[in-house]
């Protein structure tokens, strides 16, 4: 059976860097770790390989010569693969012909292959051999001893500010793009914990050095001989010390990855940048990783996010995985997304029957519909489960099918009348902020109202667009001058405005007010509705989405959101909360597109409701679409 290409479905994505669709590509990814990194670790590893096995030369040189052709056969269209995991080149290299072998049969087979480069290891027992002084080039952890990756004792973490491992890294990208024939860069795991080594504590004592007015940002006329803040499980950055410390890391990872996407532009401008960093909500991205995801996002044109939240409703606790919050952020950015669900593919059995879950979840938020375990190795001749396939054929038919179909209202924008404020900056230090946040999509979500975010990074003002009829400042406690002003005048031109909790009491730097100048700016205003209590869910966002139900259904939100004289012009009724839904605007109406994360129990007696009609949804499983209305 032959799978119906798409309009683009095998051309080259290089083709059109910029404009990577996510309608017409399809991602997958198998070998891309190097032989060496699978004997190492001597045990089933991501991609489903058994480490230790005797026949894994065998499978890697099947999957250099035969995987493209079943790609080809499959609709798959893009992926990375194998090409530098932090052995040092001189290691490395011995395996590059099979690798760029492996290109060209990517390019001969229609499929865009990324060039895999590891960004957080330095495997230190090899690379001394050709590296002589890479002890320089390792972090250090706060006990002064070699900072280790994931706990591998074999596995150092680069310290990025040093410039011989900059450099190093950027000479391996040159040879991607060249002899290699990689149609860009896949960079993984692109988060950097605290480093405690001398030049790090240099380069902090410098920045702090350089802010002005230290009396008033720390109350000492000098902080000479300050040192970089030390773990703790303080949940607020009030410290400044601290807070510029979470400043300066994110600055510092942004531009080495400005400086990496410099290089690699020059080298080849049409060339793709990818990186899988975190889940953008992740609270600990900050604290913990050098992380702030949307001013990260300006350096890459493909987002590439791993994570294990599979779309799932469990019982009993009423919890719905999903990956919407990341889909709809990339997309409001404007940058394609590969957001894997299913933490180490091929580790794990996969219910065929769930399939199709990740696959439409990509499809109606603007993710590329991925599959991570058809090209995981099998132990019998030709290395593929042929049973697995012939169904994954039909799945991707009926992927592609839906796609076609239903062409015009997957391009549509999104209809987001109802706006998030998102200071991402303050995000990073402030829990209660993240929190309110959380919360409020999680409301929104379960209670179908199209929504969309309002982002602004440090003191910037937002710009606030045309099309927002509601903003929706969820306990934003810490808020610049600027940010209010652009609150308060928007306000002032009749935008309707929901407010919780403590928002505006604190300034971009956690300094409390006297007096809220926000709540001053807003006083009186009749399409303004603000609630001293703020709204919470249990639950968290980390490697994996777990945000519980609101414990009343969001009604005081919902409450809030009707009392500022707000409507929406088109919404859904009898459709319970475990069904998501994203509404569309089209050049006549709009669109509903349904999911549902319960597809077990048949979602009956749902309608479409607009000023002008009532539309009744025909019973559905997974997945329903509502064409123009």
């Amino acid at each position: 059976m032959k799978v119906k290409a798409l309009f683009l479905a095998l051309l080259p994505l290089a083709a059109v860097a910029a404009e990577i669709d996510p309608l017409t590509t399809r991602w997958t990814f198998g070998a891309h770790e190097p032989y060496t990194m699978y004997r190492r670790m001597g045990k089933k590893s991501t991609g489903g390989i058994e480490g230790s096995s005797l026949w894994l030369k065998d499978w890697l040189g099947w999957w250099d010569e035969k995987a493209p052709e079943t790609m080809r056969e499959l609709g798959l269209n893009g992926l990375h693969s194998r090409f530098y995991k932090g052995m040092g080149w001189e290691e490395e290299k011995k395996d590059f012909p099979n690798v760029q072998k492996f290109v060209r049969n990517c390019h001969a087979n229609g499929v865009t292959a990324l060039a895999y480069v590891q960004f957080s290891t330095l495997y230190f027992e090899p690379m001394r051999l050709e590296i002589p002084n890479l002890d320089e080039w390792a972090q250090v952890d706060e006990h002064g001893e070699k900072r280790l990756w994931n706990n591998y004792y074999f596995r150092w973490v680069p310290c990025v500010t040093s410039e011989d491992w900059q450099s190093y890294m950027e000479r391996i990208l040159t040879i991607a793009l060249t002899e290699g024939g990689f149609d860009g860069v896949m960079f993984d795991n692109v988060f950097v914990p605290a480093c405690y080594c001398a030049r790090c504590e240099r380069k902090f004592a410098e920045h702090l050095a350089s802010l002005p007015d230290p009396e008033v940002r720390f109350g000492f006329s000098s902080v000479r001989g300050f040192c970089q803040p030390r773990p703790t499980k303080r949940t607020d950055a009030k410290d400044p010390v601290y807070q510029e410390w979470l400043r300066w890391r994110v600055e510092t990872l942004n531009a080495v990855m400005a400086r990496f996407r410099r290089k690699i532009k020059g080298v080849k401008p049409d060339a793709i940048v990818s990186a899988n960093a975190q889940p953008f909500r992740s609270s600990a991205n900050a604290t913990k990783f050098s992380l702030e995801m949307i001013s990260f996002g300006a350096n890459l044109d493909l987002f590439m996010m791993q994570s294990d939240s599979f779309p799932a409703y469990e019982r009993p606790s009423g919890i719905v995985v999903n990956r919407v919050r990341d889909l709809k952020i990339a997309a409001e950015l404007g940058k394609p997304i590969v957001a894997l669900c299913d933490a180490n593919a091929g580790q794990h059995d996969i219910d065929e029957s769930q399939y199709m879950r990740p696959l439409v979840e990509d499809l109606i938020w603007k993710g590329i519909p991925t599959d991570r375990t058809v090209m995981s190795p099998t132990r019998v001749p030709g290395f593929i489960d042929h049973k697995r396939l012939e169904m994954r054929k039909l799945q991707l038919a009926e992927l592609n099918a839906l796609t076609d179909k239903y062409r015009a209202e997957l391009v549509a924008p999104s209809y987001r009348p109802v706006r998030i404020l998102y200071p991402a900056t303050a995000l990073m230090f402030s829990k209660a902020a993240h929190g309110g946040i959380t919360a409020t999509e999680e409301i929104l979500l379960r209670n179908h109202v199209p929504f969309g975010y309002l982002f602004a990074t440090g003191a910037e003002s937002p710009v606030i667009p045309d099309d927002c009829e509601v903003l929706i400042v969820a306990n934003q406690e810490w808020l610049s001058d600027a940010q209010v002003a652009a609150i308060a005048s928007y306000a002032k031109g009749r935008g309707h405005i929901v407010v919780t909790g403590e928002s505006g009491l604190w300034d971009e730097h956690g300094a409390q007010r006297f007096e809220n100048p926000l709540r001053v700016a807003l006083a009186g205003l009749d399409t303004v509705v603000w609630r001293d209590r703020p709204d919470t869910v249990g639950g968290g966002l980390g490697w994996r989405y777990r945000v519980e139900p609101p414990k009343d259904g969001g009604r005081a939100l919902m409450a809030q959101l009707e009392k500022t004289g707000w409507r929406p012009k088109i919404r859904v009724e009898s459709v319970p909360p475990y069904v998501f839904t994203e509404f569309k605007r089209m050049p006549r109406g709009y669109a509903v597109l349904f999911m549902n994360y319960n597809p077990t129990e048949r979602v009956r007696g749902a309608k479409v409701v607009t000023p002008e009609k009532m539309v009744d949804v025909p019973d559905f499983g997974l997945y329903h679409f509502v064409r123009e209305l």
